[in-house]
């Protein structure tokens, strides 16, 4: 259909704002924010739930609302959805998910964070039984590859995940933009970059879900080897020895939403009988995660797959150390301010915690570098490409 009008009206999916929608929330939250910094020629209709309805209320007047009270991953949202975008007379929807209702036929845009599902479909990855699992499975697949064929353009956070769209879909290179996200504002501390914490009584810290692909029952391993191993394999000036943990006073914050996962993990916890050394908590708000920033002596992130890392940028605008999983998607994010490991080596996990804990000019090393990498990535700049791709589908 020919636009004759001279702005575009679009359409943006926000259901997911807030903190039951996790990093897709913050994405869409941020990515709404600054388009409103930068145009006011387009129309914006924002599609809102019941729970964030009072979630942008001081947008500009190109910015409407429409209630779209409609769960996600649920079949009223193929069925109710359709009829509710429609409605609005859209030029352009965007869905900052995977989740495209197949049955909208108009011209929309669609954000993959990552193929995670593709990866892991394994029954641990899920509280639902066997039957009803496989039935999800069929159902994911058919609605991204509707969302990957019929899009106008797909936005992915990284090149490894534009990379690996290609990849799994055959999809022509052109049709994929890759805009870099960004650390939240929220957390940047210029004064902690050159805070240093002693390691006798250290803390770490990591934030995110507790889905079996966030790897955090090797990270457990590896925190056991250090509080509780008699004999533990360190590398110091160059050199291989046998030697107690430098880090027996070691203690782990996991902050992570709880549901079934958290509960699970709770028992990992037991099993290894790190109650004393593990501190599981719930969500957080910003200002209260930032003071645990502030009293933590360096951030770990084991995940075996991420679409950007958006939590380790966060930890090093705040200042803090980075140890991470050495995928390549944070590899390309952090660059070389992060420590790497080996995700599946709860031994090389333990070895570089206890590298950075111990080293004092390594972990200042680290806390410069990732300040000044965090200061790479820009919401406005996201958001400024992804109004390019709008208007580049006319």
């Amino acid at each position: 259909m020919k636009i004759s009008r001279a702005f575009l009206r679009i359409g943006i999916d926000a259901r997911f704002i807030g903190p039951e929608g996790t990093g897709l929330g913050k994405y869409t939250e941020k990515l709404i924010l600054n388009i409103a910094k930068l145009d006011r020629k387009n129309k914006y209709v924002i599609f809102l739930g019941k729970r964030n309805w009072d979630f942008f209320e001081k947008l500009p007047k190109n910015f409407t609302r429409s209630l779209a009270d409609v769960p996600w991953y649920s079949l009223s949202e193929q069925i109710k959805m359709p009829k509710i975008i429609v409605s609005e007379n859209l030029d352009l929807l965007h869905v900052p998910h995977f989740n495209v209702p197949i049955f909208y036929s108009g011209k929309f845009i669609v954000t993959v964070h990552d193929l995670i599902h593709h990866k892991f479909a394994e029954h641990t990855a899920t509280t639902k039984n066997p039957a009803i699992f496989k039935l999800k499975r069929l159902a994911y697949k058919k609605v991204i590859e509707h969302a990957i064929r019929k899009s106008s353009k797909i936005i992915t956070p990284s090149n490894f995940v534009r990379g690996d769209i290609i990849k799994t879909f055959s999809v022509d290179p052109n049709k994929i933009v890759v805009t870099y996200e960004a650390a939240e504002e929220e957390y940047e501390n210029v004064s902690s970059i050159k805070y240093k914490v002693s390691s006798k009584n250290a803390n770490i810290i990591y934030v995110g879900n507790a889905y079996p692909h966030k790897n955090l029952n090797n990270l457990l391993d590896a925190i056991k080897l250090l509080v509780h191993g008699s004999q533990f394999i360190v590398h110091r000036n160059s050199k291989t020895v046998n030697s107690q943990p430098s880090t027996v006073n070691l203690k782990l914050i996991l902050v992570c939403p709880r549901d079934v996962f958290w509960e699970r993990l709770k028992e990992e916890i037991k099993k290894r009988n790190l109650e004393k050394n593990v501190v599981l908590k719930g969500y957080l708000k910003a200002e209260d995660l930032k003071k645990l920033f502030q009293k933590s002596s360096a951030y770990v992130f084991p995940s075996l797959s991420e679409g950007f890392g958006i939590p380790g940028l966060n930890a090093m605008s705040s200042g803090l150390p980075v140890i991470a999983s050495d995928i390549p998607v944070l590899k390309e994010v952090y660059g070389d301010a992060a420590f790497y490991f080996d995700p599946k080596n709860p031994k090389d996990i333990a070895e570089k915690i206890d590298k950075v804990l111990i080293n004092p000019k390594l972990r200042q090393k680290l806390i410069e570098a990732g300040f000044k990498q965090s200061l790479k990535y820009s919401w406005l700049k996201m958001a400024q490409e992804t109004l390019k791709v709008y208007e580049s589908v006319k």
